[in-house]
């Protein structure tokens, strides 16, 4: 057991609560560059708080600090329900907006959030009984506020489970097959406890069970299928959290070993640079590195214009005598010819240029360009082309 003052949690449940938590605060860094982040975010924000809100010590707390009766258990609920509209937002913006389903969804789930509300006011609920859902589950309101809640839950994870199994199937095999495959299994195991809480609310509301009664093996493995689907879709997740921060760190290694020739291109060109970059480094590498590699395109434009087509002709016949016949190494010997020569105005020709269609194979055919600019063979072919014939 994990013990804080006045609190105490089973260690699995606050591991997933730890990893869930930490899933929101990195998701809540990508809010402001897209839509599609901002609702992902959103809806683990959701999610993370409706899970928080199962642990009863948790929940008994912040109904003493409201003075409110069970408010805990409808601010899970409600969250829940908030979760699973940003989640059917997201599939419509991947799938195509589709303005009559996200207007349908919306009603449905407004109307539902509306019958809970009111169902939640007529409840008989009591400080020294929390739980409504034990205390009073004959009463016609609990059984209808719990009802509504678990129908569009189960709908939500059901329609997550379908969407997902083609997706996980026909997905190429890597990291992101995974992730959607322990997403599929977060539905599925979802849908088995929204089944236990099912069984609970009939049985008990119609009083098939005696009343009151409580079975340990129910609670346990109810909870279980919870958390085990939480974790799951956190885990899958923590995948795409993990690849952008894999990407990250590739940028940066990337954006440091672009310094030497940006260095020299923008110290032979200085008037291609954009102006100061901005200071907080780590939010802003993206935009760092997309800068750099357009200032050393902008300078290697101008570099290459101050060899002339003859002396670019001539550096090629130099270079295929020496065996290397790659545009890339030609567009590099071009590059070490214009850095030791005057200013000119002569055609720019590349062979090589818009290599990436983005950021990534941007940075990949600079770095590329790069290794061929340090290259013995490109050296020696930019020298004897410097060389008066």
């Amino acid at each position: 057991m994990i013990r804080f003052p006045g609190l105490e949690l089973p260690v699995p449940v606050f591991a997933v609560l730890v990893v869930l938590w930490g899933l929101v605060l990195f998701r809540l860094r990508t809010v402001a560059r897209s839509p599609q982040n901002r609702v992902v975010a959103l809806a683990y924000l959701c999610f993370a708080v409706a899970a928080t809100l199962v642990v009863r010590d948790l929940r008994y707390g912040l109904d003493r600090v409201t003075g409110v009766p069970d408010l805990a258990i409808a601010v899970g609920h409600l969250a829940g329900l908030a979760g699973i509209a940003f989640v059917l937002r997201f599939g419509l913006m991947v799938l195509g907006t589709n303005a009559r389903a996200v207007t349908v969804g919306r009603v449905v789930l407004i109307g539902a959030g509306a019958v809970m509300v009111a169902a939640f006011a007529v409840i008989p609920r009591r400080m020294d009984e929390p739980d409504f859902g034990y205390w009073q589950p004959s009463h016609p309101a609990t059984i209808v506020y719990q009802l509504v809640d678990l129908a569009v839950m189960s709908a939500g994870v059901v329609a997550g489970a379908v969407l997902l199994f083609p997706l996980w199937r026909r997905g190429a095999r890597g990291p992101l097959r995974v992730a959607l495959f322990l997403l599929w299994l977060g539905c599925l195991s979802l849908v088995v406890y929204a089944g236990c809480r099912y069984w609970y609310v009939i049985w008990y509301g119609f009083e098939w069970v005696p009343r009151g009664a409580r079975y340990a093996a129910y609670g346990r493995f109810t909870e279980m299928a919870l958390f085990l689907g939480v974790l799951l879709c956190v885990l899958g997740g923590l995948i795409q959290a993990g690849l952008s921060t894999a990407r990250w760190f590739r940028r940066l290694r990337g954006y440091r070993l672009l310094g030497p020739l940006w260095t020299e291109l923008t110290g032979a060109v200085p008037t291609v640079v954009l102006g100061e970059p901005p200071r907080w480094f780590a939010g802003s590498l993206e935009l760092r590195l997309y800068r750099r590699t357009v200032e050393i395109r902008d300078a290697q434009l101008e570099v290459a214009g101050r060899v002339s087509p003859d002396t670019r002709a001539f550096a090629a016949m130099t270079l295929e005598e020496a065996g290397t016949t790659s545009p890339l190494a030609l567009d590099a010997c071009v590059l070490r010819i214009g850095l030791a020569s005057p200013d000119a105005l002569h055609p720019a020709e590349t062979s090589a240029w818009a290599a990436g269609s983005d950021l990534d194979e941007e940075l990949a055919a600079l770095l590329a360009l790069q290794e061929e600019f340090r290259d013995p063979a490109v050296v020696a072919a930019a020298r004897r082309s410097l060389t008066p014939r």
